[in-house]
């Protein structure tokens, strides 16, 4: 197989498979065609998508295995037909539960599979760009939900529910496809991979330190109310503000700018003005508005700003916490060691709807979230205090080993 050279084709190549699977964060109009054509319950259409995010962040312990081991390609390939046959595949779903595992399980796993790719690979290309690049990667795919919305809407228009799912499936997985055959890593990076500096961690090393612990515990707390909203903005709408069906429908594209414009601000900040600081301030922002939709929600402007701020707030997180680890735990085993640091995300994606049922309304789930996102905010000055350093990494192999 060929191999690339020029990083700005390996930046296309990478980015148009991460744009094609933020076709997850549109589910949203999927849901409401399955309401409108089959009458399932606004329970019933959430799960697939829940379900997808939890099995997203668990396969990424075997993706960035392979991304370390065997280069993106490979875990590319192997996206490509997990997420263009899952997709597809919900053509034949007549009742939830078979959606559950075309949709949640199959081509929440293809997510999963391409995701860390271009995180872990333009990394290696751009080096001294860490934060920007990373902003990028992640804001893209905030952002594609954009498009797939346009995309999904178009298709909803001629066909059936079903046969937008085959159509989407087909295109999904020839652009993943593409994306696979233009990415790898850099031929510098291939002769060094096998050292080890004296920053980096291995998985193991890494778990066994404290401030491991401290990162995920944040990343889970902090995700909880971006993932939420994303995923029921419109009955969010209908719900907390009481807006007309339309409206409701409309703050989906609003939260994907938002989302997606946070995600590129928020890793371009993290290389001026440090990482740490600039996600005390994500939090900052994310509590003010979690107080916002419990409290004030019944006036437009706050709802409004309480959905972007939070929106905001989650995009800012998924740039974040990536280069943070990156930062703290090196590039050796880069891949492999987010990939267990976003288990906090699938944790998450399902603690959002389970909060939700247990407290019965929004507002109520708002207002939790917000006491979550507070201690998080505490746990990140604790984490200053915490060094990681070359004599807790020595200590933490003596006990490995």
């Amino acid at each position: 197989m060929w191999t690339i050279k020029n990083r700005y084709v390996v930046m296309v190549g990478a980015l148009l498979a991460q744009v094609t699977i933020a076709g997850l964060y549109a589910w949203s109009i999927f849901g409401a065609a399955l309401q409108a054509e089959r009458g399932w319950t606004a329970d019933q259409i959430l799960w697939p998508y829940a379900l997808a995010q939890f099995v997203f962040a668990v396969s990424t312990l075997l993706s960035g295995r392979l991304v370390d081991k065997k280069g993106p390609r490979s875990a590319l390939l192997i996206g490509s037909v997990l997420y263009g046959s899952g997709v597809a595949l919900s053509y034949f779903a007549t009742e939830p539960w078979m959606l559950y595992i075309t949709y949640g399980i199959l081509a929440g796993a293809g997510v999963g599979f391409v995701y860390v790719c271009p995180l872990a690979t333009l990394i290696k290309w751009f080096p001294k760009k860490r934060g920007m690049i990373t902003g990028l990667s992640v804001g893209v795919f905030g952002g594609g939900s954009i498009i797939f919305q346009r995309v999904i809407s178009a298709l909803l228009l001629n066909h059936s529910v079903a046969g937008t799912f085959l159509r989407l499936g087909m295109i999904s997985f020839v652009l993943i496809l593409v994306g696979a055959l233009l990415t790898n890593n850099p031929e510098s990076y291939v002769r060094t991979a096998a050292e080890k500096g004296e920053k980096d961690f291995s998985t193991a090393e890494m778990i066994k330190t404290s401030t491991f612990r401290v990162i995920w515990v944040m990343f889970l707390l902090a995700v909880i109310p971006g993932l939420l909203v994303l995923g029921a903005a419109k009955n969010i709408g209908l719900e907390l503000a009481g807006l007309e069906s339309a409206a409701a429908a409309g703050i989906i594209s609003i939260l994907a700018l938002s989302n997606a414009g946070s995600r590129l601000v928020s890793g371009t900040l993290s290389d001026r003005f440090g990482t740490l600081n600039v996600l005390q301030g994500v939090f900052v922002i994310t509590i003010v508005s979690l107080l916002s939709l419990s409290f004030l929600a019944q006036i437009p402007v706050f709802f409004y700003l309480g959905m972007i701020g939070v929106a905001v707030g989650y995009g800012g997180f998924l740039a974040l916490f990536p280069v943070f680890t990156n930062q703290t735990f090196g590039s050796y085993r880069y891949a492999s060691n987010y990939g267990v640091v976003y288990q906090a995300y699938g944790i998450a994606a399902l603690s959002g709807i389970f909060i939700k049922s247990m407290v019965g309304s929004f507002t109520n789930t708002f207002i939790l979230s917000a006491i979550a996102a507070l201690i998080a905010l505490g746990l990140s000055v604790v984490l200053k205090k915490i060094s990681v350093t070359v004599l807790e990494r020595k200590t933490v192999v003596e006990k490995v080993v």
